[in-house]
């Protein structure tokens, strides 16, 4: 399947939702958001949204500091 995150294609086998794409990238969700074909997916939906083909995500990571 390929996915494209963050305008980066990227290639994945077999099923897979957005907390699992999230823990395969190492991405801590504490501080992350994602969009999925510019819709934002609240994190208590991420292990019930399944990836299609081609489907576009934009992960946003949040960053402390000042």
């Amino acid at each position: 399947m390929q996915v494209i995150i963050n305008g980066q294609s990227r290639q994945f086998e077999g099923v897979l939702n957005i907390q699992s794409l999230i823990e395969q990238l190492g991405i801590d969700s504490r501080v992350c958001a994602v969009a999925r074909n510019s819709v934002v997916v609240k994190k208590e939906d991420w292990a019930h949204t399944m990836l299609e083909d081609n489907d576009r995500l934009e992960c946003l990571q949040f960053m402390g500091g000042g």
